[in-house]
């Protein structure tokens, strides 16, 4: 039997359930994943002159069999500017809603129908299906509960200038035909440029990439703003209570920005997604593929995201260093099992997902008092719970101030003392053998004088052993 003071802590790679939001694939824009009834994923991206490309995966981490899933041919109304891609499963076909520039030297958006998801798509007709008579793009399709299904575009800028000379591109929705093919009723505008922080990069003004999700009554409408080219593009999303509003911005916009880091550059045009096992949501976004260079070269990244507790939709992203993977791709998250507190008071923020991951996102970062020189946060479970890993979020200051970490567990000590230092990168993550665990401490250790530490979130991973996907790492 394995000494406990010999035990050694390792990092996870990416083949053991840890990956870089960076996905590998470059030269595209707009990314939309679907999720099909099988597990499995397809990833669509503004990615030819003539058409698009898909890619497929099984975990959300490796992507593979990329493939031209749809041409523009002579019986085409496209004739150039194939962007945005977004696809719909609906009665057995698989609908892609895309924005093309006609003849006519006009974006409008049309439709194409495949009976597998990764195509050939064909158009359903020789014209857009759906032209409201001025320039539109990035659509996207909600099929509600109730089945009720509604379009959501950008009215786009460059028809569409205000009374005062400024282009805008603003999002509008309109209700859809049960069959997807045509628009009831009439179109609505939803969201404007209005917030400071959509207005940096000037004119012109954008609200672009609308993307919808239905949370517990809720309707979040989520949006990029600023030009896709400059370091200020970013996420942001309004609340509604019903599908075509009023909505209502939220004050803690953008969710999602590079924040003038130098790591990361132009956040945005976004679609979710849910893990393999359905307990995570998730954003997938571009960014510039070179942060100094910005401009239109783009690359896919994947941050989780989520709802917090008052309702407010999240995101822990940009995250450039290693992260755990999706629950059920590789590793499962069992966080939810146990229960946090520290210095005799709950802590359900270091349990509740969300991360402080850049300087501008408070998150649910705690400062935790220190006593005697150290942090001690004890994390319990009802019933015993195996787990193989942890992942500890610092708060917006990193690991300034903390010395070193140790893990005990169920009373004993795993490993030697981990030494941390302010360079480490964020999260830290540690895996080990497979050990079964009702409750644990992680002691931080924190330098002379420090008299508190920031902490955001603690992630408990456990091996996934019905996982089937390739052992290939993540570049």
């Amino acid at each position: 039997m394995e000494e406990r003071g010999k035990r050694r802590f390792s990092f996870i790679h990416a083949g053991r359930g840890c990956f870089t939001n960076s996905l590998g694939i470059t030269g595209i824009g707009d990314p939309f994943v679907l999720k099909t009834d099988r597990n499995c994923y397809y990833l669509y991206c503004t990615s030819a002159p003539d058409g698009f490309f898909c890619w497929k995966s099984r975990d959300m981490v490796h992507w593979t069999d990329k493939k031209k899933c749809y041409s523009r041919d002579d019986n085409s109304w496209g004739v150039d500017r194939f962007w945005a891609p977004e696809v719909v499963l609906y009665e057995g076909n698989y609908y892609m809603f895309y924005t093309a520039g006609n003849r006519e030297g006009s974006l409008r958006i049309g439709l194409a129908v495949s009976d597998v998801p990764e195509g050939p798509f064909r158009d359903r007709a020789k014209e857009p299906l759906f032209d409201f008579g001025y320039a539109a793009i990035d659509a996207n399709v909600l099929i509600d509960k109730d089945d009720s299904k509604y379009l959501y575009y950008s009215r786009d800028c460059s028809e569409n200038v205000g009374s005062d000379g400024i282009r805008r591109s603003e999002i509008y929705g309109v209700r859809l035909r049960d069959d997807l093919l045509a628009t009831e009723g009439r179109e609505s505008r939803l969201l404007t440029p209005e917030q400071d922080w959509e207005l940096v990069s000037g004119n012109p003004l954008w609200n672009e990439g609308p993307e919808m999700i239905a949370y517990k009554g809720n309707y979040y409408l989520s949006y990029s703003a600023n030009c896709f080219a400059d370091g200020s593009y970013s996420l942001g999303y309004a609340v509604a209570t019903n599908p075509l509003g009023p909505f209502v911005k939220a004050e803690e916009n953008p969710i999602l920005s590079s924040n003038f880091r130098t790591d990361v550059s132009g956040t945005g045009h976004h679609s979710f997604t849910w893990s393999p096992d359905d307990t995570e949501l998730w954003v997938v976004y571009h960014s510039h593929t070179d942060p100094a260079k910005g401009g239109g070269d783009r690359k896919v990244n994947m941050d989780r995201a989520g709802f917090s507790k008052e309702g407010k939709l999240y995101v822990n992203g940009p995250l450039t260093s290693l992260q755990p993977a999706p629950s059920g791709s590789r590793m499962v998250n069992v966080t939810r099992r146990f229960s946090a507190e520290a210095g005799g008071r709950k802590m359900p923020g270091l349990t509740d997902g969300i991360a402080c991951v850049y300087e501008g996102n408070d998150g649910s970062g705690l400062e935790l008092p220190a006593e005697e020189g150290k942090v001690t946060v004890i994390l319990k479970a009802a019933e015993p719970v195996e787990m193989n890993g942890i992942a500890v979020f610092p708060g917006k200051d990193g690991f300034m101030g903390m010395v070193s970490l140790k893990l005990m567990v169920n009373g004993e000590m795993l490993s030697d003392i981990y030494e941390l230092n302010r360079a480490h990168q964020i999260p830290l993550i540690l895996s080990f053998q497979t050990i079964e665990v009702r409750e644990m401490e992680i002691v931080i250790h924190v330098r002379e004088g420090i008299k508190s530490v920031g902490l955001s979130e603690i992630t408990v991973l456990k091996e996934d052993r019905q996982d089937t996907a390739g052992d290939a790492e993540n570049e």
